[in-house]
Protein backbone atom coordinates (compact mmCIF):
# COMPACT_ATOMS: atom_id res chain seq x y z
CA UNK A 1 0.00 0.00 0.00
CA UNK A 2 2.81 2.39 0.91
CA UNK A 3 4.66 1.69 -2.37
CA UNK A 4 1.44 2.32 -4.34
CA UNK A 5 0.94 5.65 -2.59
CA UNK A 6 4.59 6.57 -3.22
CA UNK A 7 4.23 5.83 -6.96
CA UNK A 8 1.04 7.87 -7.20
CA UNK A 9 2.67 10.86 -5.49
CA UNK A 10 5.89 10.71 -7.57
CA UNK A 11 4.57 12.70 -10.59
CA UNK A 12 3.31 15.44 -8.26
CA UNK A 13 6.61 15.55 -6.37
CA UNK A 14 8.58 15.63 -9.62
CA UNK A 15 6.47 18.51 -10.92
CA UNK A 16 6.99 20.40 -7.67
CA UNK A 17 10.75 19.86 -7.75
CA UNK A 18 10.98 20.82 -11.42
CA UNK A 19 9.03 24.02 -10.86
CA UNK A 20 11.21 24.91 -7.89
CA UNK A 21 14.44 24.10 -9.73
CA UNK A 22 13.44 26.03 -12.85
CA UNK A 23 12.86 29.13 -10.75
CA UNK A 24 16.13 28.60 -8.88
CA UNK A 25 18.07 28.13 -12.14
CA UNK A 26 16.73 31.36 -13.62
CA UNK A 27 17.48 33.26 -10.42
CA UNK A 28 20.96 31.69 -10.25
CA UNK A 29 21.82 32.87 -13.76
CA UNK A 30 20.10 36.25 -13.64
CA UNK A 31 21.54 37.26 -10.27
CA UNK A 32 25.05 36.44 -11.53
CA UNK A 33 24.60 37.38 -15.20
CA UNK A 34 27.06 40.26 -15.22
CA UNK A 35 29.86 38.11 -13.82
CA UNK A 36 28.90 35.17 -16.05
CA UNK A 37 28.86 37.21 -19.27
CA UNK A 38 32.13 38.88 -18.36
CA UNK A 39 33.86 35.53 -17.78
CA UNK A 40 32.44 33.44 -20.59
CA UNK A 41 32.66 33.15 -24.34
CA UNK A 42 29.45 31.78 -25.89
CA UNK A 43 30.31 29.43 -28.76
CA UNK A 44 28.76 26.90 -31.12
CA UNK A 45 32.03 25.04 -31.81
CA UNK A 46 35.33 24.45 -30.04
CA UNK A 47 39.00 24.53 -31.10
CA UNK A 48 41.00 21.47 -32.01
CA UNK A 49 41.61 19.00 -34.82
CA UNK A 50 42.82 15.97 -32.83
CA UNK A 51 40.94 15.59 -29.60
CA UNK A 52 41.62 13.43 -26.54
CA UNK A 53 38.88 13.04 -23.94
CA UNK A 54 40.07 11.69 -20.61
CA UNK A 55 37.26 9.82 -18.85
CA UNK A 56 38.09 8.38 -15.43
CA UNK A 57 35.10 6.06 -15.92
CA UNK A 58 32.97 4.94 -18.83
CA UNK A 59 30.16 7.55 -19.10
CA UNK A 60 32.10 10.56 -17.72
CA UNK A 61 32.95 11.53 -21.29
CA UNK A 62 29.31 11.65 -22.40
CA UNK A 63 28.16 13.38 -19.21
CA UNK A 64 30.75 16.15 -19.30
CA UNK A 65 31.40 16.75 -22.98
CA UNK A 66 29.10 14.51 -25.01
CA UNK A 67 27.73 17.47 -26.93
CA UNK A 68 31.25 18.67 -27.74
CA UNK A 69 32.20 15.16 -28.93
CA UNK A 70 29.18 15.05 -31.25
CA UNK A 71 30.04 18.47 -32.68
CA UNK A 72 33.65 17.46 -33.34
CA UNK A 73 32.49 14.34 -35.15
CA UNK A 74 30.07 16.36 -37.30
CA UNK A 75 32.99 18.57 -38.25
CA UNK A 76 35.08 15.57 -39.25
CA UNK A 77 37.57 15.99 -36.41
CA UNK A 78 39.55 13.08 -34.93
CA UNK A 79 38.30 12.11 -31.46
CA UNK A 80 40.05 9.72 -29.06
CA UNK A 81 38.71 8.68 -25.67
CA UNK A 82 40.87 7.24 -22.90
CA UNK A 83 39.03 5.40 -20.11
CA UNK A 84 41.44 5.64 -17.23
CA UNK A 85 39.94 3.08 -14.83
CA UNK A 86 38.14 -0.21 -15.22
CA UNK A 87 35.15 1.07 -13.25
CA UNK A 88 34.83 -2.19 -11.39
CA UNK A 89 33.23 -0.65 -8.28
CA UNK A 90 30.10 0.83 -9.81
CA UNK A 91 27.63 -1.45 -11.48
CA UNK A 92 24.27 -3.19 -11.20
CA UNK A 93 23.80 -5.45 -8.22
CA UNK A 94 24.30 -9.12 -8.96
CA UNK A 95 27.40 -8.60 -11.09
CA UNK A 96 30.91 -9.43 -9.93
CA UNK A 97 33.83 -7.10 -10.66
CA UNK A 98 34.90 -8.90 -13.83
CA UNK A 99 31.37 -8.76 -15.22
CA UNK A 100 31.06 -5.05 -14.43
CA UNK A 101 34.35 -4.28 -16.20
CA UNK A 102 33.32 -6.28 -19.27
CA UNK A 103 29.87 -4.70 -19.38
CA UNK A 104 31.17 -1.16 -19.08
CA UNK A 105 33.67 -1.76 -21.88
CA UNK A 106 30.88 -3.10 -24.11
CA UNK A 107 28.84 0.00 -23.35
CA UNK A 108 31.71 2.29 -24.35
CA UNK A 109 32.19 0.36 -27.58
CA UNK A 110 28.46 0.51 -28.34
CA UNK A 111 28.26 4.27 -27.83
CA UNK A 112 31.37 4.79 -29.97
CA UNK A 113 29.94 2.64 -32.75
CA UNK A 114 26.66 4.58 -32.67
CA UNK A 115 28.38 7.91 -33.24
CA UNK A 116 31.18 6.80 -35.53
CA UNK A 117 34.27 6.71 -33.33
CA UNK A 118 36.53 3.85 -34.49
CA UNK A 119 37.32 1.20 -31.90
CA UNK A 120 41.00 1.97 -32.46
CA UNK A 121 40.34 5.46 -31.02
CA UNK A 122 39.20 4.05 -27.69
CA UNK A 123 41.94 3.43 -25.14
CA UNK A 124 41.15 1.31 -22.07
CA UNK A 125 43.55 1.63 -19.13
CA UNK A 126 43.82 -0.91 -16.33
CA UNK A 127 43.74 1.35 -13.27
CA UNK A 128 41.21 0.25 -10.67
CA UNK A 129 38.23 2.42 -9.83
CA UNK A 130 39.05 4.84 -6.95
CA UNK A 131 42.76 3.95 -7.14
CA UNK A 132 43.84 6.15 -10.07
CA UNK A 133 45.70 8.58 -7.84
CA UNK A 134 48.05 5.79 -6.81
CA UNK A 135 48.56 4.30 -10.30
CA UNK A 136 51.25 5.39 -12.74
CA UNK A 137 49.75 5.97 -16.20
CA UNK A 138 52.36 8.46 -17.42
CA UNK A 139 53.77 6.16 -20.11
CA UNK A 140 50.36 5.25 -21.58
CA UNK A 141 49.11 8.83 -21.60
CA UNK A 142 52.29 10.19 -23.10
CA UNK A 143 52.16 7.58 -25.87
CA UNK A 144 48.64 8.64 -26.88
CA UNK A 145 49.59 12.33 -26.92
CA UNK A 146 52.63 11.72 -29.07
CA UNK A 147 51.39 8.93 -31.35
CA UNK A 148 48.20 10.76 -32.33
CA UNK A 149 49.56 14.32 -32.17
CA UNK A 150 46.77 15.42 -29.86
CA UNK A 151 46.18 19.18 -29.77
CA UNK A 152 43.17 19.43 -27.41
CA UNK A 153 42.54 17.55 -24.15
CA UNK A 154 39.26 17.32 -22.24
CA UNK A 155 39.30 16.18 -18.61
CA UNK A 156 37.04 16.47 -15.53
CA UNK A 157 37.09 19.36 -13.15
CA UNK A 158 39.75 18.88 -10.50
CA UNK A 159 37.18 19.95 -7.90
CA UNK A 160 34.68 17.11 -8.12
CA UNK A 161 33.24 14.57 -5.72
CA UNK A 162 35.07 11.49 -7.06
CA UNK A 163 38.75 11.12 -6.28
CA UNK A 164 39.46 9.66 -9.75
CA UNK A 165 38.29 12.94 -11.31
CA UNK A 166 40.77 14.82 -9.18
CA UNK A 167 43.43 12.20 -9.91
CA UNK A 168 43.05 12.74 -13.67
CA UNK A 169 44.41 16.27 -13.27
CA UNK A 170 47.35 15.04 -11.24
CA UNK A 171 48.14 12.38 -13.85
CA UNK A 172 48.06 15.00 -16.57
CA UNK A 173 50.43 17.10 -14.53
CA UNK A 174 52.86 14.19 -14.31
CA UNK A 175 52.84 13.87 -18.11
CA UNK A 176 53.32 17.61 -18.55
CA UNK A 177 56.26 17.67 -16.17
CA UNK A 178 57.90 14.91 -18.19
CA UNK A 179 57.08 16.09 -21.73
CA UNK A 180 56.49 19.83 -21.72
CA UNK A 181 57.92 20.25 -25.22
CA UNK A 182 55.30 17.84 -26.56
CA UNK A 183 52.30 19.41 -24.88
CA UNK A 184 53.15 23.06 -24.34
CA UNK A 185 50.88 24.29 -27.15
CA UNK A 186 47.87 22.12 -26.33
CA UNK A 187 44.45 23.49 -25.45
CA UNK A 188 43.10 22.14 -22.17
CA UNK A 189 39.34 21.92 -21.55
CA UNK A 190 38.09 21.09 -18.06
CA UNK A 191 34.53 19.70 -18.02
CA UNK A 192 31.92 19.33 -15.26
CA UNK A 193 30.50 16.09 -13.96
CA UNK A 194 28.50 15.82 -10.72
CA UNK A 195 29.86 18.74 -8.76
CA UNK A 196 29.18 21.44 -11.36
CA UNK A 197 31.65 24.00 -12.60
CA UNK A 198 28.57 26.11 -13.42
CA UNK A 199 28.65 29.26 -15.59
CA UNK A 200 30.00 31.11 -12.53
CA UNK A 201 33.42 29.52 -12.96
CA UNK A 202 33.52 28.41 -16.60
CA UNK A 203 34.96 30.60 -19.33
CA UNK A 204 33.46 28.79 -22.33
CA UNK A 205 29.79 27.92 -22.86
CA UNK A 206 29.00 25.59 -25.75
CA UNK A 207 25.47 25.53 -27.19
CA UNK A 208 24.54 21.84 -27.55
CA UNK A 209 20.80 22.28 -28.10
CA UNK A 210 20.93 20.41 -31.41
CA UNK A 211 23.05 17.62 -29.92
CA UNK A 212 21.29 17.17 -26.60
CA UNK A 213 18.63 14.71 -27.76
CA UNK A 214 21.26 12.28 -29.06
CA UNK A 215 23.45 12.85 -26.01
CA UNK A 216 20.54 11.88 -23.76
CA UNK A 217 19.79 8.81 -25.85
CA UNK A 218 23.40 7.62 -25.66
CA UNK A 219 23.41 7.87 -21.87
CA UNK A 220 20.69 5.19 -21.80
CA UNK A 221 23.21 2.70 -23.19
CA UNK A 222 25.09 2.76 -19.87
CA UNK A 223 22.76 0.17 -18.40
CA UNK A 224 25.32 -1.11 -15.93
CA UNK A 225 25.08 2.10 -13.93
CA UNK A 226 22.90 2.62 -10.88
CA UNK A 227 21.80 6.07 -12.03
CA UNK A 228 19.28 7.46 -14.48
CA UNK A 229 21.38 10.61 -15.05
CA UNK A 230 18.49 12.82 -13.90
CA UNK A 231 20.98 15.54 -12.96
CA UNK A 232 22.24 15.99 -16.51
CA UNK A 233 19.33 17.78 -18.23
CA UNK A 234 19.02 20.03 -15.17
CA UNK A 235 22.69 20.95 -15.44
CA UNK A 236 22.73 21.46 -19.22
CA UNK A 237 19.47 23.44 -19.07
CA UNK A 238 20.81 25.76 -16.36
CA UNK A 239 23.94 26.34 -18.45
CA UNK A 240 21.78 27.05 -21.49
CA UNK A 241 19.89 29.84 -19.73
CA UNK A 242 22.97 32.01 -20.21
CA UNK A 243 22.31 31.83 -23.95
CA UNK A 244 18.52 31.88 -24.06
CA UNK A 245 15.44 30.20 -22.61
CA UNK A 246 15.12 26.52 -23.62
CA UNK A 247 18.73 26.19 -24.79
CA UNK A 248 21.04 23.39 -23.62
CA UNK A 249 24.75 23.93 -23.02
CA UNK A 250 27.95 22.42 -21.71
CA UNK A 251 30.43 24.57 -19.82
CA UNK A 252 34.20 24.31 -19.77
CA UNK A 253 37.25 25.96 -18.33
CA UNK A 254 39.52 26.50 -21.32
CA UNK A 255 43.16 27.03 -20.41
CA UNK A 256 46.74 26.32 -21.43
CA UNK A 257 49.63 24.40 -19.97
CA UNK A 258 51.32 27.31 -18.22
CA UNK A 259 48.15 28.58 -16.52
CA UNK A 260 47.05 25.08 -15.61
CA UNK A 261 50.34 24.13 -13.96
CA UNK A 262 50.38 27.39 -12.01
CA UNK A 263 46.83 26.75 -10.80
CA UNK A 264 47.70 23.24 -9.58
CA UNK A 265 50.84 24.41 -7.83
CA UNK A 266 49.03 27.26 -6.07
CA UNK A 267 45.88 25.40 -5.04
CA UNK A 268 46.58 21.65 -4.98
CA UNK A 269 50.25 21.18 -4.24
CA UNK A 270 49.28 18.35 -1.86
CA UNK A 271 46.49 15.79 -2.17
CA UNK A 272 45.32 16.56 1.37
CA UNK A 273 43.95 19.89 0.14
CA UNK A 274 41.59 18.07 -2.21
CA UNK A 275 40.67 15.43 0.37
CA UNK A 276 39.66 18.11 2.87
CA UNK A 277 37.69 20.04 0.23
CA UNK A 278 35.97 16.90 -1.03
CA UNK A 279 34.36 16.36 2.36
CA UNK A 280 32.37 19.56 1.83
CA UNK A 281 31.25 18.97 -1.76
CA UNK A 282 27.77 17.74 -2.71
CA UNK A 283 27.27 15.48 -5.73
CA UNK A 284 24.37 16.50 -7.95
CA UNK A 285 22.18 13.38 -8.06
CA UNK A 286 18.81 14.54 -9.37
CA UNK A 287 16.06 17.16 -9.05
CA UNK A 288 15.87 16.63 -5.28
CA UNK A 289 19.24 18.18 -4.44
CA UNK A 290 19.81 20.63 -7.31
CA UNK A 291 19.49 23.74 -5.14
CA UNK A 292 21.77 22.35 -2.43
CA UNK A 293 24.34 21.39 -5.06
CA UNK A 294 24.56 24.80 -6.71
CA UNK A 295 24.55 26.65 -3.39
CA UNK A 296 27.40 24.33 -2.40
CA UNK A 297 29.27 25.26 -5.58
CA UNK A 298 29.04 28.96 -4.74
CA UNK A 299 30.14 28.39 -1.17
CA UNK A 300 33.17 26.16 -1.74
CA UNK A 301 34.46 27.08 -5.18
CA UNK A 302 34.32 30.86 -5.13
CA UNK A 303 38.04 31.35 -4.56
CA UNK A 304 39.04 28.46 -6.81
CA UNK A 305 38.67 27.65 -10.52
CA UNK A 306 39.94 31.11 -11.46
CA UNK A 307 41.90 29.87 -14.46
Amino acid sequence: MFSTLKRSLKPLLLKTYNSRNNKFSKDFINSNRERIVERNQLVTSLPGEKILVLAPHVDDDMIGCGGAILKYLKEGKEVHIAYLTTGQKNGRSGLNEKQIVEERKKEALLVADCIGIPESNLHFFNSRDSELLYTDITFELNNILQNYQIDTIFFPSIIDTHIDHYATSKKLLAVFNKSQVTVQNMTLMMYEVQSPISPLFSNTILDITNEFKLKSKLLKYYRSQQTNFYFLPIMNRLNGLVIKENRMAEVFIKTNLKSYMKFIEENFNTDDIYVNLKENLIAHRDHRNTIDTYNNVQKFKWDLLQL
